[in-house]
């Protein structure tokens, strides 16, 4: 990804490696300012080469200069332009001379890309890999195409465009023009046996963080095409996508090449990952290969005529030069809306974007909880109030069924017998006490199939043997004697076991008693102010260097955190902690006392816990989904004060970015927060995370795996470190150890065969683990 720098030259501008500030960039046709009724200040000639630039999007450059901005934009208003400087006389950007400016950097891109996707081939079709380049008519999938065309031949692979059934028609045309331009490739179409209308229906509105439509619509059919090509039900596939870290900060993160990153028969392959909009747009102009009409009105980005990704921008453009096109799911998003808002709120609403923050069923015809759980005794019981499939064909995904006496049957579940009983709408599993946490997981995912498959085909693609089918009445059929019980089509959504049932299901807390996370009276816990802490001690409280409802802020804060712990004077005042002591010399910005900090705060702050067991690690979160995903028991207000502390904690102090449990990213007059995890943990961090584990629950000796029965459960005792600081939990098995064989004083470990034991010294303290960084 290159920065750019402006050169003399009309619209020339200049890729150049050591940038320090990288902004997106896209090129400014007539189209475009002819619908913004541009004519009436600028002149400029009717042709088809751009005639200015614009950076992030809005901002209408000129040789550097900002000389026009665009302003606001929804579904029901176009943006307006503030133009800055009147009376321009545009030429036609010379397209030649722009290559010429930065044709020895493109063609080493070029040469990269290219030697890049043939070594990927010559590595997969060794293994007996299929070859797919998902296209979109999109501009990223026009420059892909063009590249791997030159690094493959026609015979070596084959392009597949996912026909969602929600293209603009513009796109559609954009399909219909690469195939004849590049007129010796295979081209296929795919598309979901759902219809938009249908899908629609059945999950309701996609979300930001609910994105099924890319699975139902795109990936699912992309791979059940390949296996209609190839005849082959195992095909295994690289696929050649045009996604580029620039897109997006959880895209900031991808690897070149990703396997099973969408499902288990798809290798991914990103070979323009790096690449930056000044160079893809670039590349389309020199080889006039951009197809897409689209981006001549303005369009950044060309994808589904609604989503939830997309921005105020595409929304007012989109909607006004294709109303027609877009009218059908806009009145779905409308019909989701009145359901959700009053009638006062519901326009708001849908302007602001609040609908694709949906995160569950509320306000859905289908939505709401369909299972009930109850542990009875040594028994896990579900009641269903709706079922979509059978819970004997579903249930044979577990295990194998072994016996049948009546409506009681005998199955096999990880080496080990588990009875099952079947009465209507009940479904009762013994002995509970027998069972890990993942044949109770795998039991949840079971039950949601059962009550809220649609027969979408997202687990049919995950199934590795075939053995997962669709009947034609849209139920679940599993062929039995190819079921390996591999779990792939649980897994795959996450906790929920089916797709459906993660879009309509209700949250509620996930089910966590939030009763006081909001006692911060809205305020985060800032380094600052730790930092005034650490330097007067209690005398701070009674300064005025904060406001009033600062101090009380600071004092629940430090006293969640163990610094301060109350004194017989009186509840305005406090004593210093021993672990305050100790953490004092090493300062208010070492990352290693937030650690600690966010450690105990996973003890004593409700909502810091509840982030901590329930915000993904790889995500993008912003306020409003926070505030969603605590459910509806709590008031807004409550809900919003405590969220608000908690991302404010994220902002002001190392929690967020050193630590990297809520990395703020500017969003307009707001943030986002990334959990990308702490990758680089301190050791010291993670030991005295395990010792406050093992003084919580009283167990100084305990398995990996209960560490991991403990991840989610928020009626766990403890809280894993997994959980505590988002680390990669396949790398934690090693941290441990690393850790064992520098501090063997304090911790053994046991990994061999089939032991995962972890053993700490029931004399030490957590508090003693400071000892090897200050005593």
């Amino acid at each position: 990804m290159y920065g750019y720098k402006w050169t003399k030259k009309n619209g020339i501008y200049l890729l150049v490696p050591d940038a320090k500030v990288i902004k997106e960039i896209r090129p400014v046709f007539k189209e475009e300012l002819d619908n913004f009724g541009l004519d009436a200040h600028w002149e400029y000639p009717k042709t088809d080469a751009p005639l200015l630039w614009a950076e992030g999007i809005r901002r209408y450059i000129l040789n550097g200069e900002v000389v026009a901005e665009a302003i606001g934009g929804s579904f029901y208003s176009k943006p307006t332009i503030n133009v800055k400087k009147d009376g321009l006389k545009l030429k036609a950007i010379n397209i030649a001379s722009l290559w010429k400016t930065n044709e020895s950097l493109m063609r080493g891109l070029e040469e990269t890309a290219v030697g890049f996707i043939r070594r990927v081939y010559d590595e997969y079709a060794a293994l007996g890999l299929k070859f797919v380049v998902a296209f979109s008519g999109g501009k990223d999938s026009l420059v892909l195409l063009d590249l791997v065309a030159k690094a493959l031949r026609p015979d070596e692979f084959v392009v597949i465009f996912s026909n969602t059934g929600m293209e603009l028609n513009a796109t559609l045309e954009s399909v219909k023009r690469s195939m004849k331009h590049w007129g010796k490739l295979r081209f296929y179409e795919a598309a979901s046996h759902m219809s938009p209308d249908e899908s629609w229906d059945a999950f309701g509105p996609p979300g930001r963080r609910l994105r099924w439509c890319c699975s139902v619509h795109k990936s699912v059919p992309t791979i059940i095409k390949l296996r209609e090509i190839t005849g082959d039900h195992d095909a295994r596939a690289v696929v050649f996508d045009g996604v580029r870290k620039e897109e997006s900060a959880a895209r900031s993160m991808y690897e070149a090449i990703g396997e099973g990153v969408k499902n288990i028969s798809q290798v991914n392959c990103s070979p323009i990952l790096e690449w930056g909009t000044a160079e893809i747009y670039l590349y389309l102009l020199k080889n006039k290969i951009l197809f897409n009409d689209a981006y001549r009105i303005g369009l950044f980005r060309v994808g589904c005529k609604i989503c939830p990704m997309s921005s105020a921008w595409w929304d007012g453009i989109a909607n006004d030069a294709y109303p027609d096109e877009l009218a059908t799911l806009l009145n779905k998003v409308e019909d989701y809306a009145n359901n959700t808002k009053t009638a006062k709120e519901q326009r708001k609403y849908i302007e602001e974007g609040g609908w694709k923050g949906r995160m569950g069923g509320r306000g859905l015809k289908d939505g709401g909880n369909r299972v009930t759980e109850v542990i009875d005794g040594d028994k896990i019981i579900f009641r269903f109030s709706r079922q979509m499939s059978k819970w004997l064909e579903v249930s044979k995904l577990l295990g194998e069924i072994v016996e049948k006496k009546g409506n009681t049957y005998t199955q096999l579940m990880d080496h080990q017998s588990y009875k099952f009983s079947i009465d209507d709408d009940t479904i009762t599993y013994s002995p509970y006490s027998s069972m890990n946490r993942f044949i109770i997981s795998h039991l949840r995912g079971v039950a949601n199939k059962v009550a809220y498959c649609v027969g979408c085909k997202a687990c049919v693609v995950q199934c590795p043997t075939g053995a997962f089918e669709i009947s034609e009445d849209n139920t679940i059929l599993i062929r039995e004697e190819l079921c390996i019980h591999c779990a792939n089509c649980i897994e795959f959504t996450g906790t929920k076991g089916c797709l459906a049932a993660k879009s309509l299901h209700t949250t509620g807390g996930f089910g966590m008693n939030l009763k006081g996370m909001n006692r911060y009276q809205h305020f985060g816990f800032r380094r600052p102010w730790l930092e005034h802490f650490f330097e007067y001690g209690t005398d701070c409280f009674s300064m005025k260097h904060l406001g009033n409802r600062q101090y009380d802020a600071l004092r629940v804060w430090v006293r969640e955190a163990g610094l301060l712990s109350p004194s017989s004077k009186g509840d305005k005042s406090g004593i210093l902690t021993p672990l305050c002591e100790r953490l004092l010399p090493l300062g208010s910005g070492n990352p290693l006392v937030w650690s600690i900090i966010w450690t105990n705060l996973a003890y004593s702050s409700v909502i810091a816990k509840w982030y901590m067991l329930y915000a993904q690690p790889g995500e993008t979160y912003d306020k409003a989904e926070l505030v969603f995903m605590l459910g509806d028991d709590y008031s807004p207000s409550t809900r919003d004060n405590a969220v608000t502390a908690l991302l404010e904690t994220f902002r002001h102090s190392p929690i967020g970015t050193a630590l990297k449990q809520g990395i703020p990213i500017p969003d307009g007059t707001s943030f986002k927060f990334i959990k990308q995890g702490w990758d680089t943990p301190e050791a010291i961090s993670v030991l005295y995370a395990l010792y406050k584990f093992a003084e919580e629950t009283g167990r100084y000796t305990f398995t990996l795996t209960q560490l991991d029965n403990a991840r989610g459960n928020a009626e766990a005792k403890g809280v894993d470190p997994v959980s505590i600081f988002g680390l990669n939990p396949n790398n934690f098995k090693a941290i441990v150890q690393d850790i064992a064989l520098h501090y063997s004083e304090f911790i053994r470990v046991a990994f061999v065969q089939d032991l995962d034991n972890i053993m700490l010294v029931p004399e030490k303290k957590a508090i003693d683990v400071l000892d090897l960084i200050v005593g």
